[in-house]
């Protein structure tokens, strides 16, 4: 089994957190989904450290995440955007402040290539503008 790339463990990083949030929306504050047997199924064989260390860091600082995200919505609330939007806004921001230092282009960048895949060009821009503010 060849090992994930980096964008393929961005894809299961976004993937996972897609499913915790929406998990989170349907039972109301309690989430019944283990992210670790979904990283385990959808990483197979291949180092899943660093989807590890960005899923639990972004649920272990979910409340710190949202109030920075919150604070530069405008006209938004956080329930009303797109979960998948929410699930990349958590990631990236996960990923910049306790995972790994990077150049906060690169983990734009990473954003809005995902968002352009999987959601529209609408909410590439919009993930491009609120982490361009967030990220310091």
């Amino acid at each position: 089994m060849s090992a994930l790339t980096r964008n393929q463990q961005h894809y299961v990083t976004m993937t996972v957190l897609y499913q915790v949030l929406l998990d989170l929306d349907m039972s109301k504050d309690k989430t019944f989904i283990d992210p670790r047997e979904m990283i385990k199924d959808l990483c197979r064989d291949s180092d899943s450290l660093f989807v590890e260390q960005v899923v639990y860091e972004s649920l272990n600082h979910y409340k710190e995440i949202l109030d920075l995200l919150s604070a530069r919505l405008r006209d938004w609330k956080w329930e009303r955007l797109p979960l998948l939007t929410r699930s990349i806004l958590l990631m990236s921001v996960a990923h910049f402040q306790y995972v790994e230092k990077v150049d906060k282009r690169i983990v734009i960048n990473i954003a809005v290539d995902l968002a352009k895949k999987y959601i529209d060009e609408k909410q590439a821009k919009f993930i491009n503008a609120l982490l361009d503010g967030v990220l310091a």
